[in-house]
């Protein structure tokens, strides 16, 4: 290369160089602007304070549609129900859905009781006499082996 060239690139080079940077100045402002700009979007209390009524009949409109309807509830009389068992064939037994009454009253409640009671005595010993059995060859409760002071 010619001295002449060398000397004719570098004030090119230089004004590359401050295009570039006033390019990364203005990105930087452009980016800072995106963000600002992306967080008044994303914030939903500046509509609310914009747009009010619009913000209330869209909350009711999500409310209706999200809320089940009711259910339509029918009270039919007897002649009803019977055409309708007719109509399908339907044969309703009366004495089957009545539960046989319970007997023994109070004596029978403490009766049970009792039972219940003898029956968690008779587990609480029985697991006392298993963690003994299986106590002496494996470590204690607390984790360490006998004789190691807590």
């Amino acid at each position: 290369m010619s001295q002449e060239n060398r000397f004719s690139s570098a004030p090119e080079a230089d004004e590359i160089q401050r295009q570039m940077r006033e390019i990364r100045a203005e990105l930087r402002d452009d980016v800072q602007e995106l963000v600002v700009s992306a967080n008044k979007m994303a914030d939903w209390t500046s509509y609310v304070t914009a747009y009010p009524w619009l913000c209330v009949g869209a909350a009711l409109a999500a409310g209706f549609l999200i809320v089940p309807s009711r259910a339509v509830v029918m009270r039919p009389d007897a002649e009803a129900l019977v055409e309708l068992a007719k109509r399908h064939k339907l044969f309703v037994n009366t004495t089957a859905g009545q539960a046989p009454r319970k007997r023994g009253g109070l004596f029978g409640e403490l009766l049970g009781l009792a039972a219940a009671t003898l029956l968690q005595g008779g587990l609480k010993i029985a697991t006392t006499q298993l963690a003994q059995a299986f106590g002496d060859s494996h470590s204690h409760s607390n984790g360490r082996p006998p004789g190691v002071p807590t």
